[in-house]
């Protein structure tokens, strides 16, 4: 049997098959990510002529680890953050700053994601925020899912905003040779008119969930948040931390460039956490037990091999290539096609090894002498636009979910899906008709 013919089929299928039962949940979803993994290693998909299957495969992983352990160094500070109660008190006061109106709660949290994401990159919003969105619909028994569904598009789009939003803003712009101002100047003010769109979507699907939603206004009057807060010198100590941690790991490439000193996400956020742990001497085994959502670590472990699988046996590759040769070369038609394309493809799989092929595939037109500028815009808003698409389509949404599911919010994952599509098709397509607006006309 011909493996290197077939690897392409099989990884394909099996990502079909981890997908049917992500979407009709009838299994776990970490056991079917696990499976699917070593499915995958098993069959040999993975095998090189000088490595095992599995060497590769755990070279997929390697490549995510500093993901990895960011998400846990940040788990593990978020966490300590929270016991503080400095999250529950700034949960109370948006509540007191909006009155208690639902929809204007779903407002402020939007443009709080938004701008959070812009400064601090979309993964450590979405870890502060997780736990003030669970205390809010514990608190005013608010429905999960508008509130989710905004903050996780918020967190999405936002990623296009500025280099250090998310990791394949981050890719491209160092790739290219953009800089910060031009990503700002380019999807920043297309992010800002997604974001209208997306909240009066949200408005709109859930005003009836909105609008049953009963909060009295005096007893939102007599909500304290300062008496929420149960340890002020932990606040003090642990916030300029968490903080500080967040300022070096946006400023990593300039302390590179300035000293000659490596610094990755993994190691900064492993050794503050293990520093607030000395401070507040707390017991690790503890905090790993209750802090550590171990269920979102190993499905982003099966995750990363699957996806792997269909880098490595060029799917996305030769799907990026397939793309650019339907369009004939027209700047228009692939424009749009790398808009809306990048978005839907970016709901199935994961944006990042999809946006690092395109980068290549754009490059490459380039050499033919086809301008390519407007193409940059297109794959960076359409494969953070799609990352809004589903329960798994970005790390953050893991994230929020993983941590949902562990507080008894259940979310159904094709309930999500259904509802999602229509905004993703209408923010690719509004984000394609900016461009041709500026640059194609």
């Amino acid at each position: 049997m011909n493996i290197s013919f077939l690897a392409p089929i099989i990884s394909i299928a099996t990502l079909s098959i981890v997908y049917f039962f992500l979407i009709t949940e009838k299994v776990n979803k970490v056991i079917v990510a696990i499976l699917g993994a070593a499915f995958l290693i098993l069959t040999q998909i993975f095998k090189m002529e000088n490595a095992s299957s599995q060497q590769v495969a755990f070279h997929y992983l390697a490549n995510n680890l500093d993901i990895l352990g960011f998400v846990i160094g940040m788990m593990l500070m978020v966490g300590m953050v929270w016991e503080t109660g400095i999250f529950e008190a700034l949960a109370i006061w948006i509540v007191k700053l909006v009155k208690g109106n639902p929809f204007w709660l779903l407002v402020a949290l939007s443009y709080l994601t938004l701008f959070m994401t812009a400064t601090l990159s979309n993964i450590p919003t979405i870890l502060i925020l997780a736990p003030v969105l669970l205390a809010l619909f514990k608190t005013l028994k608010l429905p999960a899912l508008p509130y989710l569904m905004a903050v996780i598009t918020m967190a999405n789009i936002g990623g296009s905003m500025t280099p250090i939003s998310d990791p394949t803003t981050y890719y491209q712009a160092t790739t290219v040779g953009l800089s910060f101002m031009e990503v700002l100047d380019n999807s920043g003010i297309i992010v800002l008119i997604l974001s209208v769109v997306s909240v009066a979507y949200f408005l709109l699907i859930f005003r009836k969930q909105l609008s049953a939603v009963k909060v009295a206004t005096s007893s939102v009057a007599s909500f304290k948040p300062l008496a929420a807060v149960k340890n002020w010198r932990m606040v003090y100590i642990s916030l300029p931390i968490l903080f500080g941690t967040i300022l070096l790991m946006v400023l990593k490439e300039k302390i590179l460039l300035l000293t000659g000193i490596k610094l990755d996400n993994a190691s900064l956020t492993f050794a503050s956490a293990f520093l607030m742990m000395l401070l507040f001497h707390q017991t690790p085994k503890q905090l790993f037990r209750d802090i550590v959502d171990w269920e979102i670590i190993f499905f982003f472990v099966g995750l990363f091999i699957v996806v792997g699988s269909l880098e490595h046996t060029g799917v996305i590759e030769n799907l990026g290539h397939l793309m650019v040769k339907v369009t004939g070369g027209n700047l228009i038609s692939l424009t749009l096609l790398l808009s809306t394309g990048s978005a839907i493809i970016s709901t199935f799989i994961d944006n990042v090894p999809y946006n690092i092929s395109m980068v290549s595939a754009i490059m490459a037109i380039e050499k033919t002498g086809i301008w390519v500028y407007p193409l940059w815009w297109a794959l960076n808003l359409g494969t953070s636009i799609g990352g809004a698409g589903s329960p798994i389509a970005a790390a953050c949404n893991v994230i929020m979910f993983g941590q949902a599911e562990k507080d008894k919010v259940h979310i159904n994952f094709a309930k999500y899906l259904l509802l999602s599509l229509p905004l993703v098709l209408l923010n690719s397509l509004i984000a394609f008709a900016v461009i041709w607006f500026r640059y194609l006309r």
